[in-house]
């Protein structure tokens, strides 16, 4: 299957695939979007990127326009975190809805075994599993985060949005860039792997490769080709003018 530039980074966030580490793709996991989005803007990285979209749109937003609607500039912040989680869950729920569900259950009981679903659901209450899974969640958080951002930046780009980029890969924020945990964590999942090797938790790592295979076949490849900023930002025109930015 090939996916388009725009699309591709969506698809990371569903398979949950990073060279590093295994993890259960959003399907499997049996988290729900939108609770996804929300622990992902709470955590330290997600309240930085909160905190530099809300600068982004101080600056953008028409004073006068602000006056006129009374809107403290202060309330930005919130505002557009917000609508940031909104559009991102948005974005999880539509990616998700690619995945023909009954293709990926055919595939991943054909790779991990007949049980395979049930077993991998099982073993997430092994002690190992759960503490590997804690040391992924970070990283899982960041995709999410990072995705929301660079899909948002190419859409505001190309509708012609006068907003400064937030991603910190478009805007080349290092004091941003320095507040991901995606290396520390991906360290400490590397150590954590190499000292427990316990059946369960390599039988679960196995799985969750399983799982990440059956999700990747199972994608609607015409749909997908078709995926890109405008899919899940489209229309946001309107919601930034109510905060008066245009």
């Amino acid at each position: 299957m090939v996916f388009t530039q725009s699309a591709f980074p969506v698809f990371l966030v569903i398979l949950a695939v990073a060279p590093a580490q295994a993890q259960v793709p959003l399907q499997m996991s049996g988290e729900q979007p939108a609770a996804l989005v929300r622990d992902a803007f709470a955590s330290n990285y997600g309240q930085a990127l909160a905190d530099d979209f809300g600068e982004a749109l101080g600056k953008a937003a028409d004073p006068a326009c602000l006056g006129t609607k009374k809107i403290a500039a202060a309330s930005l912040r919130q505002r557009g975190l917000e609508l940031m989680v909104k559009r991102g869950t948005r974005m999880l729920e539509q990616s998700t809805s690619l995945i023909d569900s009954k293709a990926y259950e055919e595939k991943f009981a054909a790779a991990g075994g007949q049980s395979a679903s049930r077993e991998l659901a099982r073993l997430t209450d092994d002690a190992d599993v759960k503490r590997y899974r804690e040391l992924e969640r970070p990283i899982r958080l960041t995709a999410v985060l990072d995705t929301v951002f660079e899909q948002f930046d190419r859409y505001a780009e190309s509708a012609r949005i006068k907003i400064a980029p937030v991603s910190p890969l478009a805007s080349g924020n290092d004091a941003l860039l320095n507040k991901d945990p995606t290396e520390a964590s991906e360290k400490a999942l590397k150590d954590f792997v190499a000292t427990h090797r316990s059946p369960g938790l390599q039988r679960y790592l196995k799985l969750s490769e399983n799982a990440a295979d059956a999700t990747t076949a199972a994608v609607n490849a015409d749909q997908a080709e078709k995926t890109g900023p405008a899919t899940f930002f489209q229309g946001i025109e309107a919601e930034l003018a109510e905060i008066c930015v245009r």
